[in-house]
């Protein structure tokens, strides 16, 4: 153990374990808060700290283990969470969703174990080979990412899912794939994702017409309508999102909806693909008073309330009749909102510089390795929290629609903190097994003669 703390201590990792201990602070600070401006029986902050506990636990357990012999057991790994995956499904639901095993004194989320070992069993089948450089060779890679993401879409949890495409392509193009390959896939992706679906337009869609609520353009036998935005918020027809409608010269209206709105737009028992249309709703009408009292809320109240912290944060929350309470779930996904209006923009831009220490010196364990292996690793586990962090704090100022998606060492949660450590585990497991560089790599020349010296030397 103390030869471990010594390694640590003499590499560059020793900033790595203090930016996430630093983080693991903050966000059980920021629990804190929520817990004393709202309501409830349930001790956040107390039980952050037992997790970050558990945390810190498995990643000096990760870093203890080699990673190559992680590597050796990633497939086994990765088939026990697609069976977890699989069995959530006969769980009750929990909040409308199957996304927990209740063990009664704990939470247990499949889906934050499934993008860990998604990440090694990746890396794994990438470090030796250059099947993937062909077009044919990146199907098996899509389809050991497809399994869980499509899995874990239909729990549903639309935000973690969201997570495996992102890091498929970083490990892809480091591991050695052609740019115009993948660039072809994302394409085909798109347009399956986009291709527009003709489906009938709601009875009422002539008496708006009449109204003027939509406005028209003909383009040959077709008259295409949008939502006109010149009326007031509350004249406009509500629908579900901002599309557009298509008359024939028939006289039959249909509405054009890309085919993931219209997935989305299909009602279930417990309505969450209606909710989740009206999120992207939300999303593209933040101003639309009625969506702003309903699924707009949330991103509403949140950005309230990371606006309201200035610069330095607000000192007077305690007496502003439970301030941070107008924000609902904010201890978990809009926990960003809360360090925002508590310490300001000098907090927000202490937590995000504490995420750049770790990719600064994540960036370096993966440059500098010579191992196939540990370099796709380091860049899986970085690419899998940078893309949490991009959405999460997008999410929060408006950028991108509301997902569930918690925000790394900080939000409330126990599955997504451990795993989170034994991620940062590896990735510092990995800097503590970097060869030691004696001399410069080879074609890489050091000159630290002046001009006059070069000169008596060739003499």
């Amino acid at each position: 153990m103390n030869e471990v703390i010594q390694n640590l201590l003499k590499g560059t990792s020793w900033p790595i374990v203090a930016a996430m201990i630093c983080l693991m602070i903050i966000g059980v600070s920021a629990l804190a808060v929520c817990q004393q401006t709202e309501v409830t029986s349930i001790d956040f902050a107390g039980k952050q700290w037992k997790f970050a506990l558990l945390g810190l636990a498995v990643f000096v357990a990760m870093t203890l283990v080699p990673y190559h012999r992680v590597g050796e057991w990633s497939y086994i790994l990765y088939g026990l969470t697609l069976v977890l995956l699989i069995a959530i499904f006969a769980t009750p639901p929990i909040r409308g969703a199957r996304r927990w095993f209740d063990l009664g004194f704990l939470l247990i989320q499949p889906s934050e174990i499934a993008k860990f070992s998604f990440v090694i069993m990746l890396a794994w089948y990438l470090r030796y080979g250059d099947h993937y450089r062909r077009l044919r060779g990146l199907i098996w890679p899509f389809l050991l990412t497809l399994l869980p993401m499509g899995l874990i879409a239909l729990e549903p949890d639309i935000g973690t899912a969201m997570l495996f495409l992102p890091t498929l392509y970083f490990m892809l193009f480091v591991a050695g794939a052609k740019g115009r390959h993948l660039l072809v896939i994302l394409a085909m992706g798109l347009f399956v994702v986009f291709v527009p679906i003709r489906m009938p337009a709601p009875d009422e869609f002539p008496e708006q017409v009449a109204k003027g609520q939509f406005t028209s353009w003909r383009l040959g036998p077709m008259t295409f309508y949008n939502v006109n935005e010149a009326m007031k918020p509350l004249d406009r027809p509500e629908t579900p999102v901002a599309y557009s409608r298509v008359q024939w010269r028939d006289g039959r209206a249909h509405d054009l909806q890309p085919l993931a709105l219209r997935v989305m737009m299909g009602k279930t028992q417990t309505g969450q693909y209606a909710e989740r249309a009206r999120r992207i709703a939300a999303w593209l009408r933040p101003n639309d008073p009625r969506l702003a009292r309903t699924e707009g809320y949330q991103a509403r109240q949140g950005r309230l309330v990371l606006g309201s912290g200035g610069l330095t944060g607000r000192s007077d929350w305690n007496d502003s009749d439970n301030f941070f309470s107008v924000l609902p779930d904010d201890h978990c996904d809009f926990i960003f909102c809360v360090i925002g209006g508590q310490w300001g923009l000098l907090g927000c831009a202490i937590l995000l510089l504490l995420y750049g220490v770790i990719f600064l010196f994540g960036t370096e364990i993966a440059v500098w390795t010579n191992d196939p292996f540990g370099r796709l690793l380091a860049v899986g586990v970085l690419s899998l929290l940078f893309t949490q962090i991009v959405i999460n704090v997008g999410m929060t100022l408006g950028l991108t629609p509301v997902t569930g998606m918690t925000l790394p060492f900080i939000s409330y949660g126990g599955s997504s903190l451990v795993v989170n450590c034994a991620a940062m585990g590896l990735l510092v497991n990995v800097g503590l097994h970097r060869p030691i560089r004696l001399g410069p790599k080879p074609f890489e020349h050091t000159d630290v003669t002046s001009p006059r010296e070069r000169i008596e030397l060739q003499k």
